[in-house]
């Protein structure tokens, strides 16, 4: 096998080292896997002309596989694997890396049992960190590097962001991803997938997660993802940021002005009150949604402005769900109401832009009956929203 004429041009992604890590490299293929996932084993040249895996096994991070050995089929991959054989020779006399006699090993903690515990007792502190994988547009695990050798490889929520979110299954029920979560998902990966940034602590999340603000070198990445439009900003962190969620706020008002990303298709909400107009309920989709034949003729489908009813991905809540949407069938159906058109929500979680409204049968507000009952929670909104 003439391993120079395979030579090949190419980018490495996602890489373990920092002298790969986004860089443009040449690489050439030795052998493939007979069986199995398909997989080729080769040699990366980078640009200052040093070689992968030679560099790794001379530094002692890396060991040979003794099995390779049998796949060779020309006397110069036999010379590559003598090459490799000789420098991990090396490594081991010198006593580097992995082979190293005594000292020199690091503590790694891959569960946090307290996570409590340990952000009060970091809290304020900016540790070094490296992400070594990026989960979501909001959720990183990052290495924290503690002292030289004691490091906690642990997920963190990054503080006053939320992000598109994946799709799931709950309770064997399929949610579809919410728009724009791979373009989230990407854009944190390239900034700072196998990076070395500071991870502030700031608390612990109601899931016992760490929060951190996660700071690259230019700068905090909540910042910079809310900018581009790919997250939104979360208040119920305000507490732990302080002044810094003023920027976050700033950031998202910036994509919210262009219309990026997420809010590409924003609406603006009336900051008052459309005009009162009479309908008829014609039916109950959800506990905080309904439809609504209008007296001046068609239906429109409005959800009540200001409260959220029960989660169906909330195991807890579920059960509520259809006791709710009762609650308002015997109230509703076939009842005039008057409507007022509060806004538009744009579309999210899998649902269409509709409408929000403030839905008065009799004298009664709707949604705070639902409240009262007990089948719905209040939305707090900002005071720059609007509603």
């Amino acid at each position: 096998m003439d391993i120079t004429s395979d030579d090949l041009s190419g980018v490495i992604p996602t890489s373990d080292a920092e002298l790969d890590k986004g860089k443009v490299v040449q690489f050439y293929t030795l052998y493939k896997a007979p069986s199995g996932a398909k997989r080729e084993y080769g040699v990366i040249i980078l640009q200052n002309g040093e070689l992968l895996p030679q560099s790794g096994i001379a530094e002692g991070w890396l060991k040979v596989r003794k099995e390779s050995r049998g796949k060779v089929s020309t006397p110069e991959e036999e010379n590559f694997f003598k090459k490799l054989e000789e420098l991990e020779k090396m490594a081991k006399k010198n006593s580097k890396g992995v082979w190293v006699l005594t000292g020199g090993f690091i503590e790694t903690t891959y569960d946090l049992p307290d996570a409590k515990a340990f952000a009060e007792k970091h809290t304020g502190e900016s540790i070094d960190a490296i992400v070594e994988r990026v989960v979501s547009g909001d959720r990183v695990i990052v290495r924290l590097l503690l002292s030289p050798s004691k490091h906690v490889q642990i997920i963190v929520a990054i503080a006053g962001i939320r992000a598109p979110k994946k799709a799931s299954n709950v309770d064997g029920r399929e949610y579809p991803a919410e728009p724009l979560t791979d373009e989230s998902f990407q854009f944190v990966e390239h900034r700072l997938h196998q990076r070395n940034v500071k991870a502030d602590i700031l608390g612990v999340s109601p899931q016992n997660q760490l929060i951190c603000a996660v700071k690259h070198p230019n700068g905090s990445i909540a910042e910079f993802i809310l900018k581009a439009g790919l997250a939104r900003c979360i208040d119920f962190h305000s507490t732990l940021l302080g002044a810094e969620m003023k920027t976050l706020r700033q950031a998202e008002k910036h994509a919210k002005d262009n219309k990026l990303g997420i809010f590409k298709g924003l609406v603006e909400t009336k900051k008052s009150g459309g005009r009162e107009a009479e309908a008829t309920v014609s039916r109950i989709l959800r506990p905080d949604t309904i439809v609504v034949r209008m007296k001046a003729g068609g239906e429109k489908t409005v959800q009540l402005s200001s409260i959220r009813g029960p989660k169906p991905r909330d195991g807890k809540q579920t059960p509520f769900e259809p006791e709710a949407k009762e609650y308002l069938r015997k109230r509703l159906i076939g009842k005039h109401v008057k409507v007022t058109i509060d806004g538009v929500k744009p579309a999210s979680e899998g649902y269409e832009e509709r409408e929000v409204a403030t839905i008065i049968s009799g004298n009664k507000n709707v949604a705070l009956a639902l409240v009262e009952a007990g089948y719905a929670s209040v939305i707090r909104h900002r005071k720059d929203d609007g509603r």
